[in-house]
């Protein structure tokens, strides 16, 4: 089959007016997994959270760079300004002030500053391995849901042989009382246990159109979309083995335990920038200004006598300047001791966390393995199981047919072969369940 998802063409039958059946999906597991790593929502949103915590990268390293202010003020005088001149007040002429300037300033020893870029290193480090265990929770999920829709089909199927068996078997035992050579009994009793396999077809039914929808939910697909899941467990067989002890079991790529240290590594950088903020800040700066009066004509009163101003305007700078800013933090020296103490605490609960984490970890991973080395061993006594059902399913049937055995000893065996074929795939999915979380665990 070609790689990727395709779709059925021949399923666009008109409903009515502008309505059509949607087109059905046919999926493997590999496709199944595509499809949910590119279109589920919870994918999606870790993506994006990369994407937010890289531009916070980018404005923490801003901060390194020079910063540039302008300023620009006019003022208009609406009653006008008086001034002393020998003994005498008078108007004077300004009509208005302005100002420009421009401010320019380069930090030259920020440890505050540096410590800070650090930790959105750090940040970008949790974003990416959030987003990877997002992938390998997201994994997990659908194998695991891929699982149990193989085997709610392949139950399906079996009860299903079970039941047209059980049919066969009513009409055996519906022609041999017809002709006198079995009770009435038989009929009834096949005919009940055929009806009875009706509510178990039914709810498996259910179980299947469930657990699709579920599979659909994870690949981020329209939930009325048609679903067919291929495969099967026998394609699963060849590489069912036992653990024998070989498997690893390294929680060093396991990202629960992975978020926990970059978390540690966090707490610690914030300690030391914490302390950071107790040293002094150097920055340079320069500083340039460009003032302006201005008035419009006018007559003043000088001393009782008017006087006539003419319009004029005034420009002229004010001087460069540059220069070393220090900042030293007095009051920091001591505010910042209950903020370090809390750091510290908050250190130690991470570890004690860390490492309880870590134990149970390795208590999942081999029971994991162990319920991997125990589905081997079901599905090895429930193949037996299904070859010796069979046999004697064929004793039992031949033996009535002869009228030598009774319709119960043919209804046992048929019970005893659906029952073998069940705990047959349910040891194939319980190992397979098993696998997978065993790889989610160890961070596959």
């Amino acid at each position: 089959m070609k790689s990727g998802v395709y779709m059925a063409l021949a399923c666009l039958p008109i409903l009515g007016w502008g309505q059509t059946v949607k087109d059905t999906l046919y999926v493997n597991l590999e496709q199944a997994l595509k499809i949910a790593l590119s279109d589920n929502p919870t994918i999606k949103i870790a993506e994006q959270e990369i994407k937010r915590v890289d531009y916070s990268k980018q404005s923490a390293w801003i901060g390194l760079l020079p910063t540039l202010d302008g300023t620009a003020q006019v003022a208009k005088y609406l009653i006008p300004a008086k001034m002393s001149m020998m003994g005498m007040i008078i108007d004077q002429p300004t009509d208005y002030t302005a100002a420009i300037g421009a401010t320019l300033s380069l930090p030259l020893i920020a440890p505050a500053l540096w410590k800070s870029i650090q930790m959105t290193t750090l940040d970008m480090q949790l974003a990416t391995e959030k987003a990877q265990a997002s992938k390998i929770n997201m994994r997990n999920a659908v194998n695991k849901a891929y699982y149990n829709i193989l085997l709610a089909q392949e139950s399906y199927q079996a009860l299903l042989n079970g039941y047209q068996l059980l049919k066969d078997n009513y009409d055996l035992a519906k022609q041999r009382f017809e002709v006198g050579v079995a009770a009435e009994y038989d009929v009834v009793t096949a005919e009940t246990q055929m009806q009875n396999q009706k509510p178990m077809l039914l709810q498996v039914e259910n179980g299947i159109v469930l657990a699709k929808t579920f599979l659909k939910v994870l690949m981020g697909v329209d939930v009325a979309t048609p679903l067919k899941v291929e495969g099967s467990f026998t394609d699963y067989e060849v590489g069912i083995t036992a653990t024998d002890g070989n498997r690893d079991i390294s929680l060093h790529n396991n990202s629960d335990l992975r978020q926990l240290e970059i978390q540690q590594q966090q707490l610690h950088k914030s300690l030391q920038m914490v302390r950071s903020q107790r040293f002094p800040i150097l920055a340079a700066f320069a500083n340039y200004n460009y003032v302006g009066t201005g008035n419009k004509e006018t007559t003043l009163n000088f001393g009782g006598m008017p006087i006539q101003v003419d319009k004029s305007s005034q420009w002229f700078g004010q001087g460069l300047m540059i220069g070393l800013q220090l900042n030293i933090p007095l009051t920091g020296l001591l505010t910042n001791i209950p903020r370090e103490k809390q750091i510290q605490v908050q250190e130690k609960q991470l570890d004690l966390t860390r490492n309880y984490l870590a134990d149970n970890l390795s208590l999942q991973v081999r029971m994991e393995l162990d319920n991997m080395d125990r589905a081997v061993k079901q599905m090895d006594a429930a193949k037996q199981g299904v070859t010796l059902a069979e046999k004697g399913y064929k004793i039992a049937n031949s033996r009535y047919e002869s009228g030598a055995g009774i319709i119960l000893e043919v209804q046992n065996a048929l019970q005893q072969l659906t029952q073998a074929s069940l705990a047959y795939m349910q040891a194939i999915a319980d190992y397979l369940t098993a696998k997978a979380n065993y790889e989610q665990l160890i961070g596959k």
